[in-house]
């Protein structure tokens, strides 16, 4: 387009609160950002058990799920805190062997916290782990709307 005039309807501006190529978003709920952030960690000391690494926490927690279920739990934490232990849980999870850990953060919080947000921020685990396919398999969706259904299924078929 030589000599092309830049008029304010064809100059191109970047949508505020979206990632263009010179500033890529930052999300959170990726695996790098739970690696760097810790503030996911759950506050050991505030029950009285001495402080863990997020490695040894997350062990266990896959473990003992049993003795660790307080900690993926809504009641405590608001849900974005949740979800990224959820995720750090499930992304060193391993099958066969922590099927008791997955299955309780399936029927528990990722089945509470079930809705498009959450879909959204799933999208940067693509392709699903066994693990997290497995977590996912037991959310039950029968009470979601049925575009959320659709989705879900969709994402774990990749």
């Amino acid at each position: 387009m030589e000599g092309a005039k830049v008029t304010g309807k064809n100059r191109s501006k970047p949508r505020s609160g979206k990632h263009t190529a010179d500033a890529p978003a930052v999300d959170a709920f990726t695996r790098s950002a739970l690696a760097s952030d810790l503030t996911w960690m759950p506050d050991l000391t505030a029950v009285g058990k001495p402080p863990l690494t997020a490695d040894a926490y997350v062990e266990a927690y896959l473990a003992d799920p049993g003795e660790w279920y307080w900690t993926t739990i809504l009641l405590h934490d608001p849900s974005e805190v949740v979800l990224k232990r959820v995720l750090a849980i499930i992304d060193q999870a391993l099958l066969p062997g922590h099927e008791k850990a997955l299955g309780q953060l399936g029927a528990g919080p990722l089945e509470d916290m079930m809705s498009e947000k959450l879909l959204d921020r799933l999208q940067h685990w693509l392709p699903f782990t066994p693990a997290m396919r497995h977590a996912l398999g037991l959310v039950r969706m029968s009470s979601e709307p049925l575009v959320s259904q659709k989705r879900l299924k969709a994402m774990l078929s990749r």
